[in-house]
């Protein structure tokens, strides 16, 4: 089913030209103007509060229609008699409406919804109805049933409905931009016709002529059409002075509202978010430009999953980024940017997880690096340090509790984890006495770890800072990243300065802003 979705303006419904009127062999006395008062009777005037509306030309020339206000109009055509209604119907002229019309050559619309509206709720007061430039009586409600003929004359199989705008709120008008977005919204939440209810899958396309009634309708129609149906939205657009009638291709708005989606999405880092918003997760890419989009998404999506060897997999082979050499310690970098991203999303979890995991993770991946000799992989108990590292470090075995000296007597092997991993680094690593910051792991956090996962509640951000012994954001910030500088020391040429300096992603979102931005990309 094709659906026209029309919105009405006050000069949507005109009467005919001089021009127009003369080419009829009409008199002068027949002219519209003229045949006006001639319907504006006494009765009906008195309904419209005693006002004299009178037809209008926007100018002098010849050709130019005359137009009444809406209201009035409707009025009129509403309270005469039959044969007074067919006399009005010859005189009017559609000139906005007849362009669209045409654009129905081969695809006719099935249903016709016409937006029209009613203030009379926030308009109650007489007096404030005696102003002929009053809102009210540019409302186009009364106009229904000149339109309902005129498009049973266009598309005679098509089911027509109106759709009201009747707003009750007496500080908001049609003019209010959210308070429209909220009416439109609900009014074309379903469609019925002739009461039925049609559903989005019934719907092949909408069709959307817009540029008419208040620009505050004209653009909510827009959004809330384009977020309902997305693709299936087509936009027409007419010009009654050149009689010229398009088509905007649905990308050209859909597009502008997807890079406002990808772009908010992108500042939450959700990466596989932005993907399916800009339609690359399973279309092939059009150009090199959007394969690298893709590509850095791609990568981005295995970063948030803490995949950080898939995230350097994919920047590699794909050559999005230098990482040929990617260091031991790169993991541990990335994971303290991931846990301040987290922080920031106010995922404090997973911030205090992952800021824990970059420090204990880098002290194993360093370990195994510094002593692969003495390290073995226990298929069921995971990585342990065998015995004969007493050899290289005489005081391991002292520095451990009793029962772990017994266990790694009798066992010849300890696992590489907890107090038996911090150990190890403190013996082969003595300036750590000399470094404030790396005592947290295993001072502070390592027990406020402990505490806070063991708790179903969630954590405040003054937690996750007290668990570093930190007090705020930037002091937790530069601790975690101290202590990362210190593990990876050995082959770190220069610390990193900051997170966003250290990680590999800080530098893959950064390109995915720029390059995503609304005059870098055709969504």
């Amino acid at each position: 089913m094709n659906i026209w979705i029309v919105t009405i303006g006050s000069s949507d419904v005109q009467l005919e030209s001089d021009k127009i009127n003369r080419e009829k062999g009409l008199t002068d006395k027949q002219r519209s103007d003229k045949v006006w008062s001639e319907w504006y009777d006494e009765a009906i005037k008195e309904e419209c509060h005693d006002l004299l509306f009178v037809p209008k030309k926007s100018s002098n020339e010849i050709d130019e229609s005359y137009r009444i206000e809406a209201r009035a109009l409707g009025t009129v055509y509403e309270s005469s008699s039959l044969n007074v209604q067919d006399e009005i119907w010859s005189y009017l002229t559609f000139p906005l409406l007849d362009n669209f019309v045409g654009e129905f050559k081969i695809s006719h619309p099935d249903a016709i919804a016409i937006i029209l509206t009613d203030q009379s709720e926030i308009f109650k007061d007489k007096k404030a109805r005696q102003k002929p430039k009053c809102a009210y009586w540019q409302d186009t409600c009364k106009l229904e049933p000149i339109l309902k003929r005129y498009f049973q004359d266009k598309f005679p199989q098509a089911k027509c409905e109106p759709v009201f705008l009747s707003p009750t709120s007496g500080d908001k008008g049609l003019d209010d931009w959210n308070y429209v977005l909220d009416l439109v919204r609900e009014k074309l939440r379903t469609f019925k016709f002739d009461g039925e209810e049609i559903t989005n899958e019934e719907i092949k396309t909408v069709y959307v002529s817009h540029q008419a009634g208040t620009p505050a309708i004209s653009s909510a129609v827009q959004f809330v059409t384009l977020a309902r149906f997305r693709n299936n939205v087509e936009f027409l657009v007419s010009n009654e002075y050149n009689l010229e009638t398009r088509k905007i291709p649905r990308s050209t708005y859909l597009g502008a509202i997807q890079l406002q989606e990808a772009n908010a999405l992108l500042e939450r880092h959700d990466y596989a978010g932005v993907r399916d918003i800009l339609w690359l997760t399973k279309l092939a890419p059009n150009n090199p430009k959007e394969k690298r989009i893709k590509d850095l998404l791609d990568a981005g999506e295995q970063w948030n999953f803490a995949e950080f060897q898939k995230f350097k997999k994919i920047l590699a082979d794909r050559k999005l980024l230098p990482v040929d050499n990617f260091p031991w310690y790169q993991s541990g970098f990335e994971s303290i940017y991931l846990a301040w991203v987290r922080l920031e999303q106010g995922s404090t979890v997973d911030a205090l997880f992952h800021s824990f995991r970059a420090a204990e993770g880098s002290i194993i991946k360093w370990a195994e690096k510094r002593f692969r000799s003495h390290i073995v992989q226990d298929p069921k108990y995971g990585l342990q340090i065998k015995i004969s590292i007493c050899q290289e470090l005489p005081n391991y075995l002292n520095a451990l509790s009793e029962n772990q000296q017994k266990n790694f007597q009798k066992w010849r092997n300890l696992g590489l984890y907890g107090d038996q991993l911090y150990e190890l680094l403190k013996q082969a690593r003595p300036d750590w006495q000399n470094h404030p910051d790396i005592k947290t792991v295993w001072e502070v956090a390592k027990k406020e770890r402990n505490n806070c996962f063991h708790r179903l509640e969630g954590l405040q951000e003054s937690e996750v800072f007290a668990a570093w012994d930190t007090q705020n954001k930037d002091e937790w910030k530069q601790r975690i990243l101290s202590c990362m500088n210190f593990i990876a020391k050995p082959d770190l040429l220069q610390e990193f300065t900051s997170l966003e300096e250290a990680s590999l992603m800080a530098k893959v979102h950064k390109e995915l802003v720029g390059a995503i931005a609304p005059n870098n990309i055709q969504a």
